[in-house]
Order: structure tokens, then sequence, then C-alpha cells
């Protein structure tokens, strides 16, 4: 056994990134500025916003991984499994359901994505009231499942579709909208009663028509519902999350020294004008795009657009702390006025942040058509598992019953593992000093036992 123990502490940033401190700092001003007003929180952003600091925290639980070759040990904390903004767990969920839906859920036809944008005003209700927001979601999926139908020329034709809706922008304003992968096509059962698909592809004249129908559409069923064009949600008098998401979508500070200025922006000289791309058309306000389509063979790039789909609404990587202490958040591409990243204070930071925070117990994702869980077509279009050679299934099995010492229960090998593998090409389990296979050893769930083996570990000393 070497005199030092080698440990490594595989962080989800909770020690070593700007993201924390920030978002500690501007909670606490936060909290602060909400109480002047007599204001606060629902609970369920407050519970996602603390969850988030403790997110990658090795004192609140980790799993211990262990290589018998070299006596390595490696740690790796918990993390907090948020919904709202947390990069590390949006990223794992990101990767994770991207696989599923490349594996196991859309079939191997073409597939296009389709955006759609509500207008301004429709967005601050939308995001206030979750039924709304299905039910404009609902009646825009059924406009463009008929066109497919339409030009298939076969009323028994059925397509499908996976919808997320997203609640931000890439300057973290709350923007609600959402993203559709359909399969760019339809099924038709044929005399032989087998299914086969038929490729529908929609240029720009059809994309104007169906925005202009789902626009009338939704405007119509909204107004069923009792919201006119001017009306609103009024915000309840103690629901600070309102207050904040206002202030979000005008892209203004809502408390503070700075309530009610629009964010500062870091510009470039030499803006260019915008026109609208192939497959791309707006109609009061309501903005629908179609100009992402794949050809059946394109896996990867399938998987890279449900990423894109399903990606967390910040990334580490667009974060930089300035020496005045004001936050830069940068843009994917830079605006048509020259805007390439967004200024805040770690108040007007965490005040976007709590804005996006979904509604608990509310799906972001919806299967429609053939993709449904219910669907009668279902389990004859959906990918089927490659089956194992016998020797790759035994040797898996004996990989699984793998013991550590002292051990008697070892876990399966965690999921997190394989998407290492899928989506970076690293072997979470790989021993860096030997190269051998690690194995779990335990999973310690909470203090005193983690604070207690942190301890042992940094010693060199290997807890019993």
């Amino acid at each position: 056994m070497p005199a030092a123990m080698a440990v490594v502490f595989e962080l989800r940033g909770a020690l070593h990134d700007e993201l924390h401190p920030i978002v500690r700092e501007g909670l606490a001003g936060l909290r602060t500025a909400l109480a002047e007003v007599g204001r606060s929180l629902p609970r369920h952003v407050e519970r996602e916003l603390e969850g988030f600091l403790g997110c990658g925290d090795p004192a609140n639980g980790f799993a211990w991984l262990w290589c018998e070759g070299c006596d390595h040990h490696r740690i790796v904390p918990f993390s907090c499994k948020g919904r709202g903004f947390c990069p590390s767990c949006g990223g794992r969920r990101m990767a994770e359901r991207a696989a599923w839906w490349v594996d196991r859920v859309i079939p191997h036809v073409a597939t296009r994505q389709w955006v759609l944008t509500v207008p301004w005003a429709r967005r601050w209700l939308l995001t206030r009231n979750p039924a709304l927001a299905r039910g404009v979601h609902a009646v825009a999926m059924r406009r463009i499942e008929r066109w497919y139908v339409e030009q298939a020329g076969r009323p028994d034709a059925r397509g499908g579709s996976i919808s997320i809706q997203q609640r931000f922008g890439s300057a973290l304003n709350l923007n609600l909208h959402y993203h559709c992968i359909f399969l760019d096509g339809v099924y038709t059962r044929g005399a032989d009663d087998r299914l086969s698909f038929r490729r529908v592809t929609p240029h720009t004249a059809d994309v104007e028509r169906l925005v202009v129908e789902i626009a009338e559409a939704c405007e119509r069923w909204l107004a069923q519902q009792g919201y006119g064009p001017e009306e609103e949600s009024e915000p309840g008098e103690d629901d600070a999350q309102a207050v904040l998401q206002q202030a979000s979508l005008l892209g203004q500070a809502a408390l503070g020294e700075r309530a009610g200025k629009r964010a500062r922006r870091v510009q470039m000289r030499g803006g260019r004008e915008w026109e609208l791309p192939a497959r791309c058309a707006a109609y009061e306000g309501y903005n629908l795009h179609a100009g992402v389509g794949l050809a059946a063979g394109e896996r990867d790039a399938l998987e890279r657009l449900c990423r894109y789909l399903l990606r967390p609404p910040l990334a580490r990587a667009r974060l930089e702390r300035q020496e005045d202490g004001t936050v830069e958040v940068g843009l994917k591409r830079v605006w048509s006025d020259g805007t390439r990243a967004i200024l805040f204070t770690p108040l007007e930071f965490v005040e976007r942040l709590a804005a996006i925070v979904p509604p608990p117990r509310v799906n972001q994702v919806v299967y429609r058509g053939v993709l449904a869980a219910n669907a009668a077509w279902r389990r004859e279009v959906i990918p089927r598992p490659k089956p194992e050679a016998p020797d790759a299934a035994a040797a898996r099995a004996a990989k699984k019953l793998k013991k550590a010492p002292s051990i008697r229960i070892v876990e399966e090998k965690p999921g997190w593992a394989e998407l290492l593998a899928r989506v970076f090409g690293k072997d979470g389990f790989a021993c860096p000093h030997c190269g051998g296979t690690m194995i779990l050893r335990c999973l310690v769930l909470a203090p005193p036992a983690t604070t207690k083996i942190l301890r042992s570990l940094a010693k060199g000393t290997a807890p019993p």
C-alpha cells in the first residue's frame, strides 16, 4: 500500500466553479429585497435554489469507488436533481433522455424540428397557467399533425412527435416556447397489414399557411377559456416569482437599486439586418420554424438535436465573473444589434434563475401520435434493442456480480458512467493510476459518516 493514498474528488462544481458563490450571494440579496417589499418566493422555487447550493457537496453524500489493483479511491458526490437551472443535473438529464429517445423511442425514419413561439403578451399568461400552456400546445400540434395527414392523402395515416416546453431564452430571460421533433411524414397500414412510412417535407409556403392557422386557432381557444386579447393573469399579493417573471419577460431588473432598468448588454459594432430563414414564418406575434430536417440514417445528428432540445438554460462555460463583481453571461450567437453578452449583478442573476423554475408536478415533455404511451401502433414503430450475444450477456452479468472486500451487496453500475462514455468518450470507472476498473464500494448518505470518511481519505488512511 502506498504511503499516501491518492483520492480524486469528482465534484459537480460545488467547490471550484463560479456559479455556486454567485447564487449564494444573489440569493441572500434576493431574500433581503423581497422582505423589504413584503413578498416571498414560492416553496418550490426556494427548494430549487437551496438544493442547488448543496449540489455536488460530498458532505451531503457520495458514491465511493475503489480500485482493488492500486488501492485508489474516488468520491462522486450526489447531485441536487433540480429541474430548473442546475447545469450538472440538467446536463445529465439531457444526455440520458436524448440517448433513450434515439435508442428506444424515435423510429429509424426522417425527422424534423418544429419550433413554435407565442406573442410576448401570451408568454406571461401561459407561464402563469400551465393548463393554458398545455392547451395552446395541443391546439398547435393538432394543426401540424393534420397537415401531415392531408399531404399524405390517407385519412387513416398517423404521425408522431415529442415536444419540449422550454421556459428560457439565451439571455436567461423567461421565454416560454415549444420545441418539437416530428416524424417527417406519416405511417400507413398496407393491404398486407404491415406499416410503411411515407415522408412528407414542408416548404416555406406550407409553414406560412400553418402559422396563420395556428395563431387564429390558439387565439380562438384562449378566448373560449375567457382570455381575450387584453386579458392577463394577475400575480398574487405574496407571489414573488410572478414579479420576477414579469421583469424577466421585459428584460429588466425586478428589485434592488436597478429595479425597472433593462439588463446591461455587451455589444459589438456593426449590427446586421435580420431576415426570416427558409421554412420559417410569423403572424400576429406567433412564429413557426421548421428548417431543421434529418434523414432516416442521421442518428448521431438526431441525438445532438435531442440534446439541444433538452439542454439546461445555463452553461458554465458561458459564465464569467468580472472584477467589479458583476456576472457576464455570453450569448450563443451575437444578436442583430451586436449584443454578445448580458451583464447582471448577483441579485439580477438569481432573479432570472428564480423566474425560470418550472412549477411542480407539471410535465415538460409530451409524446403524441404513434409515439404516445398508449398508441395502438407504438410497439410496431419504435426501435428494438439489439439482441446480445450469449457470451456478451454472460460477461455483463459477471461484471455486475463483482464484489468488493467486506461488502456483501454491490450496486449495479450507475447510469452516469454509461452516459460519460457515450457523450464524452470517458469511462467513469477507469482508474487514473493503473487503468483498471474501479468498483462501487458503497453509498455514503449523510453526515457524520461522510465527514469521517472524507477526513480519513484526505489523511491517506483507509477507513473501514
